[in-house]
């Protein structure tokens, strides 16, 4: 995982030198900016969630962001942020639902699907304080609650462990994507747009420092974050495109039944959906979303023309 973030941070090292460089070029004017840390939680919405947060599918997150205080009301924010998402059927085994005409059908417990991404995430957030910032003091309001919104890029790539090992989910087509007979289901991209919304407040707690809490959802490009979205493609087509990993885990359900045996032609399992049949039957967001919260602790840079400390 490290190994992961240290190659990401290598790829926006230079667009982290080029805003550093415009945010410095804003000291003539004596106003504050900011560099900070969030260190907390992620999370996610999608099929795999049943659209819910389920608190065991918690993990750590990780951020670092520069803020630029241009207007007492008005901030700007440069964000870098990791967190890992994942979700699990087997969190919703008793649920039933009238699936395919088919009433109280246990559909998670068939479709026994779960995955996990580690996500990163490079955004730009705009802040409105709602209550205003002095900016050219240490007698600064010691205390600022906020909203933003904002626009990002973001790198997921969801996987799972089969037979003790990680599998990569995408590469594999898992709906059909990438087939001959489904030319029009291209492979999904493991890098697309998301919309950052959130609250957040920090307090002084000195001088030049701010410990705070931030929370935000962030509204996705995708529905595939945890590789499910469309319909369940004809068994035989996915094995021939991808083979004998990606049909076995295109339709777990084969898996509920203790005589199938996967080191046999897995054609010959026992499936429960067929092709055209829902993967994902979501009613509430056409899309995935993931969210990030944590505890912030940002220093505030001053440059000259700012006032001095009262001691």
């Amino acid at each position: 995982m490290f190994f992961s973030i240290f190659a990401f941070m290598r790829k926006l090292k230079g667009k982290l030198i080029l805003c550093l460089v415009i945010l410095l070029s804003f000291q003539v004017q004596a106003q504050q900016v900011e560099v900070g840390l969030m260190l907390g939680a992620s999370n996610y919405l999608g099929d795999l969630s049943n659209e819910t947060f389920v608190m065991k599918e918690t993990h750590f997150s990780a951020s670092i962001f520069g803020r630029y205080n241009f207007r007492p009301k008005f901030s700007m924010k440069g964000f870098i942020g990791y967190g890992r998402v994942s979700g699990d059927d087997k969190n919703f085994e008793s649920v039933t639902r009238t699936y395919n005409g088919v009433e109280d059908f246990k559909f998670n417990y068939f479709r026994n699907l779960n995955f996990y991404s580690d996500i990163y995430e490079a955004s730009m957030h705009f802040e409105y304080n709602i209550l205003p910032v002095d900016l050219n003091s240490y007698q600064a309001r010691p205390f600022v609650p906020y909203v933003f919104g904002g626009i990002g890029i973001f790198h997921f790539n969801p996987k799972t462990t089969f037979e003790g090992k990680t599998i990569e989910l995408q590469p594999l087509g898992t709906e059909g994507q990438g087939s001959t007979a489904y030319n029009d289901q291209k492979k999904y991209s493991l890098t697309r747009l998301c919309i950052p919304i959130g609250f957040g407040f920090r307090q002084k707690i000195g001088d030049d420092f701010f410990l705070g809490f931030e929370a935000g959802l962030r509204l996705t490009t995708t529905n595939y974050l945890d590789d499910v979205g469309g319909v369940y493609g004809d068994h035989q087509i996915v094995f021939g495109a991808s083979g004998r990993t990606a049909v076995l885990l295109s339709d777990r359900s084969w898996e509920r039944d203790p005589v199938n045996d996967p080191n046999l032609n897995p054609l010959t399992e026992n499936f429960v959906f067929e092709e055209g049949f829902k993967k994902s039957d979501r009613s509430l967001n056409k899309t995935d979303m993931y969210f990030m919260a944590g505890i912030t602790l940002s220093y505030t840079i001053r440059f000259r023309g700012q006032g001095c400390p009262t001691f």
